[in-house]
């Protein structure tokens, strides 16, 4: 198996056609076919099916087209890392992230490393769990900060913090007159739920959800967004409430107040993740800054 055969293959699984494929690769189709139909004989598999109309991938050439994918993502990145390195001598760290971090330990962690590393460039990119784990797997990110765990067995994570939930209410509603006295899902049975989720990971990947199906809690109106900025702006515009990690209450303070949540297992797991096997030095030092800036009430 050649990297000229995986990039072959991709360019026929993104047009579905042997001759705009080939053209795409800079190669006559007749030659083309041949290698995709010495890959095929190689792994004894048939990865199109040519019968159907249009044509289509079958499940094995489905699976092979991800991981041909993850591979030549991560190759073609080693070649630009390599080159940027060698123009300035300096290593790259990529990190993916839930923007509710930039509230918690993630800026004083990315100073610490920089603080150890002076040749270390750091890229940050805002990304939903489901985004970060596939960049993990396809090389766009090196390590990723997610509330979800990873079904995927080529991932690392470790739970490095538990954030527990409050809820967000506007300045002045009844709920909040005394908040510091936890409230409970039902009572907030009249109210609009605003739910921050990511689309991509699905409504049971919630956390909020499986608090909600294990409280048996049903809200009067519930309305989803991708963001939770965006859901903090609707709570202190009156529109509802909203079930946050205690970290954002540092997003918006002035028109939200917010007030503990009661629930029994009304926590959220933080995990950092990595793709399996990974032992960079680097990783190394985020884990023992995290470890040294967790307090003891936010350990799992």
């Amino acid at each position: 198996m050649e990297l000229r055969q995986l990039r072959y293959f991709l360019a026929l699984s993104r047009t579905m056609n042997f001759t705009r494929a080939a053209e795409e690769v800079n190669i006559a189709q007749p030659p083309f076919s041949r290698q995709i139909s010495n890959l095929e004989d190689e792994l004894g598999v048939r990865l199109i099916d040519r019968d159907s109309r249009p044509m289509r991938l079958t499940s094995s050439g489905e699976f092979y087209r991800e991981r041909a994918q993850e591979i030549i993502t991560r190759i073609d990145r080693l070649k630009h890392d390599t080159i940027r390195f060698g123009r300035g001598g300096r290593q790259i760290l990529r990190i993916g992230f839930e923007v509710y971090a930039l509230y918690s330990h993630l800026p004083p962690v990315i100073k610490h490393l920089r603080e150890l590393n002076p040749h270390l460039d750091i890229d940050l990119k805002v990304m939903s769990s489901t985004d970060q784990m596939l960049g993990i797997r396809n090389g766009e990110i090196d390590v990723g900060l997610s509330r979800e765990l990873a079904q995927d067995d080529t991932i690392e994570q470790v739970l490095i913090r538990r954030d527990t939930f409050v809820v967000a209410l506007p300045v002045g509603h009844p709920l909040a007159r005394d908040n510091a006295t936890p409230l409970r899902l039902a009572d907030l049975a009249g109210e609009t739920l605003i739910r921050y989720h990511d689309s991509a990971a699905g409504r049971r990947a919630d956390p909020v959800v499986r608090l909600m199906e294990r409280a048996n809690f049903t809200p009067l109106r519930e309305t989803a967004l991708g963001d939770v900025q965006a859901a903090l702006g609707l709570v202190a515009a009156e529109a509802g409430v909203c079930v946050v990690p205690a970290t954002v209450r540092r997003m918006r303070g002035d028109d939200v107040v917010y007030v503990p949540l009661g629930e029994p297992g009304a926590f959220n797991d933080i995990y950092l993740a990595s793709v399996k096997g990974w032992n960079s030095p680097i990783l190394r030092q985020t884990l023992d800054e995290l470890e040294r800036l967790i307090a003891p009430h936010e350990r799992p």
